[in-house]
Parts: C-alpha cells; structure tokens; sequence
C-alpha cells in the first residue's frame, strides 16, 4: 500500500492512496499550513464517470424476447470477449451466460414472463456492472464500462491535520483518530 501527498506549487496539492491492484483514492485540492496544522481542501478533483447504459425497447406479440447488448469502454471502443450473465431458474446452476464477439456483441433470446432479469457485464480490468431488466420487451442495450485501477475521488471534504514534527525531509501529524502518519520527501 502507498499513500502519496505532493505538493505541486505553493497552494495546490495531489494525494494517492494506491496498491498491488490500482488506485484505491484520489483527490487534488489546495493546502494550507497554519497554526501549526495541515489543511487540505479537495476542491479541486473531478468526480469519475460510473459505468452505465442505455436501452433501445419494443414489444411485439411474440412470445419470446430479444436482448442484444454493444458493449463499450468510456471511448467508445467495442469490448470483445465480455460475459453477460444472467439468472435463468432453467439453467443447471441457475445462472446462464454469453460471450460478446470481437465487435463487442451478446444476444440472448428468451422467454417472455413477469420476472425481473438480472444481469451482470463484466471483463478482466474493466468494473463488473449489474442492472435489471423487464423480460416483456426486446432491447438494444448499450453498456459503456469503466476501467479497473482509477479508484475513488475525494471530493468537497476538508481535512485538518495536527502537525507534530517538522524536519527537512519528512514531517508527522497527528490524524483525527489520533494515529501518527509520517510524510516522507521523495527522492527522484
């Protein structure tokens, strides 16, 4: 685990909690030292797009439906090999899957019924997305996933920590809990 604070000018800072796996946080804001505390603002980070979709639905008098899902990252680009998983109570195991094609196509066909379908899209460096759909209509569903490794954004928080050490390359404070956290000078 790695826990960076830079400070890049005067008044503007950048912290990174991170690990083995991506980033954990992240925020960016403005600092201050006064009275002997360390003020950090994050008033300064962009908030994160969240994986998401949009449906194109019809109905007919069939009694089957068809489900086809585009499956994309945040650029627009299709995701090949994606499984789309869903409940299904005929499956063996009660779950059923498809795998999306090298233009980032699933199609499923099923059943008409009162029932909710659960879905989950997912992909190795991408975040797993979950929605539900109503299993009287034919979709077009568009899925756009986030990428694994951003981490969360800290965003309109204020924090005030208690300074307890100052040396040429490291400083302690004092957390709200009251653990002590040493910030060490990198040397590049």
């Amino acid at each position: 685990m790695s826990n960076c604070l830079t400070f890049e000018t005067k008044k503007k800072f950048a912290y990174e909690y991170s690990g083995d796996t991506g980033v954990f946080e992240f925020g960016h804001g403005e600092y201050l030292f006064k009275d002997n505390k360390l003020i950090l603002n994050y008033n300064k980070t962009e908030p994160i797009k969240t994986g998401h979709h949009f449906s194109e639905i019809w109905t007919n008098n069939k009694d089957s439906i068809h489900i086809q899902f585009n499956v994309f990252d945040f650029d627009s680009l299709p995701l090949p090999a994606v499984s789309v998983i869903y409940k299904d109570s005929l499956a063996q195991y009660g779950f059923n899957g498809v795998a999306s094609n090298k233009k980032g196509i699933a199609a499923i066909k099923l059943k008409k019924n009162s029932n909710t379908l659960q879905v989950e899209i997912s992909n190795v460096g991408f975040q797993s997305y979950k929605f539900s759909l109503d299993r009287n209509y034919n979709q077009v569903i568009s899925v756009f996933l986030q990428k694994d490794g951003y981490g969360l954004p800290i965003r309109n928080q204020i924090d005030t920590l208690q300074i307890e050490k100052i040396k040429r390359k490291y400083f302690t404070v004092r957390n709200k809990n009251g653990s002590i956290t040493t910030w060490r000078k990198r040397e590049d």
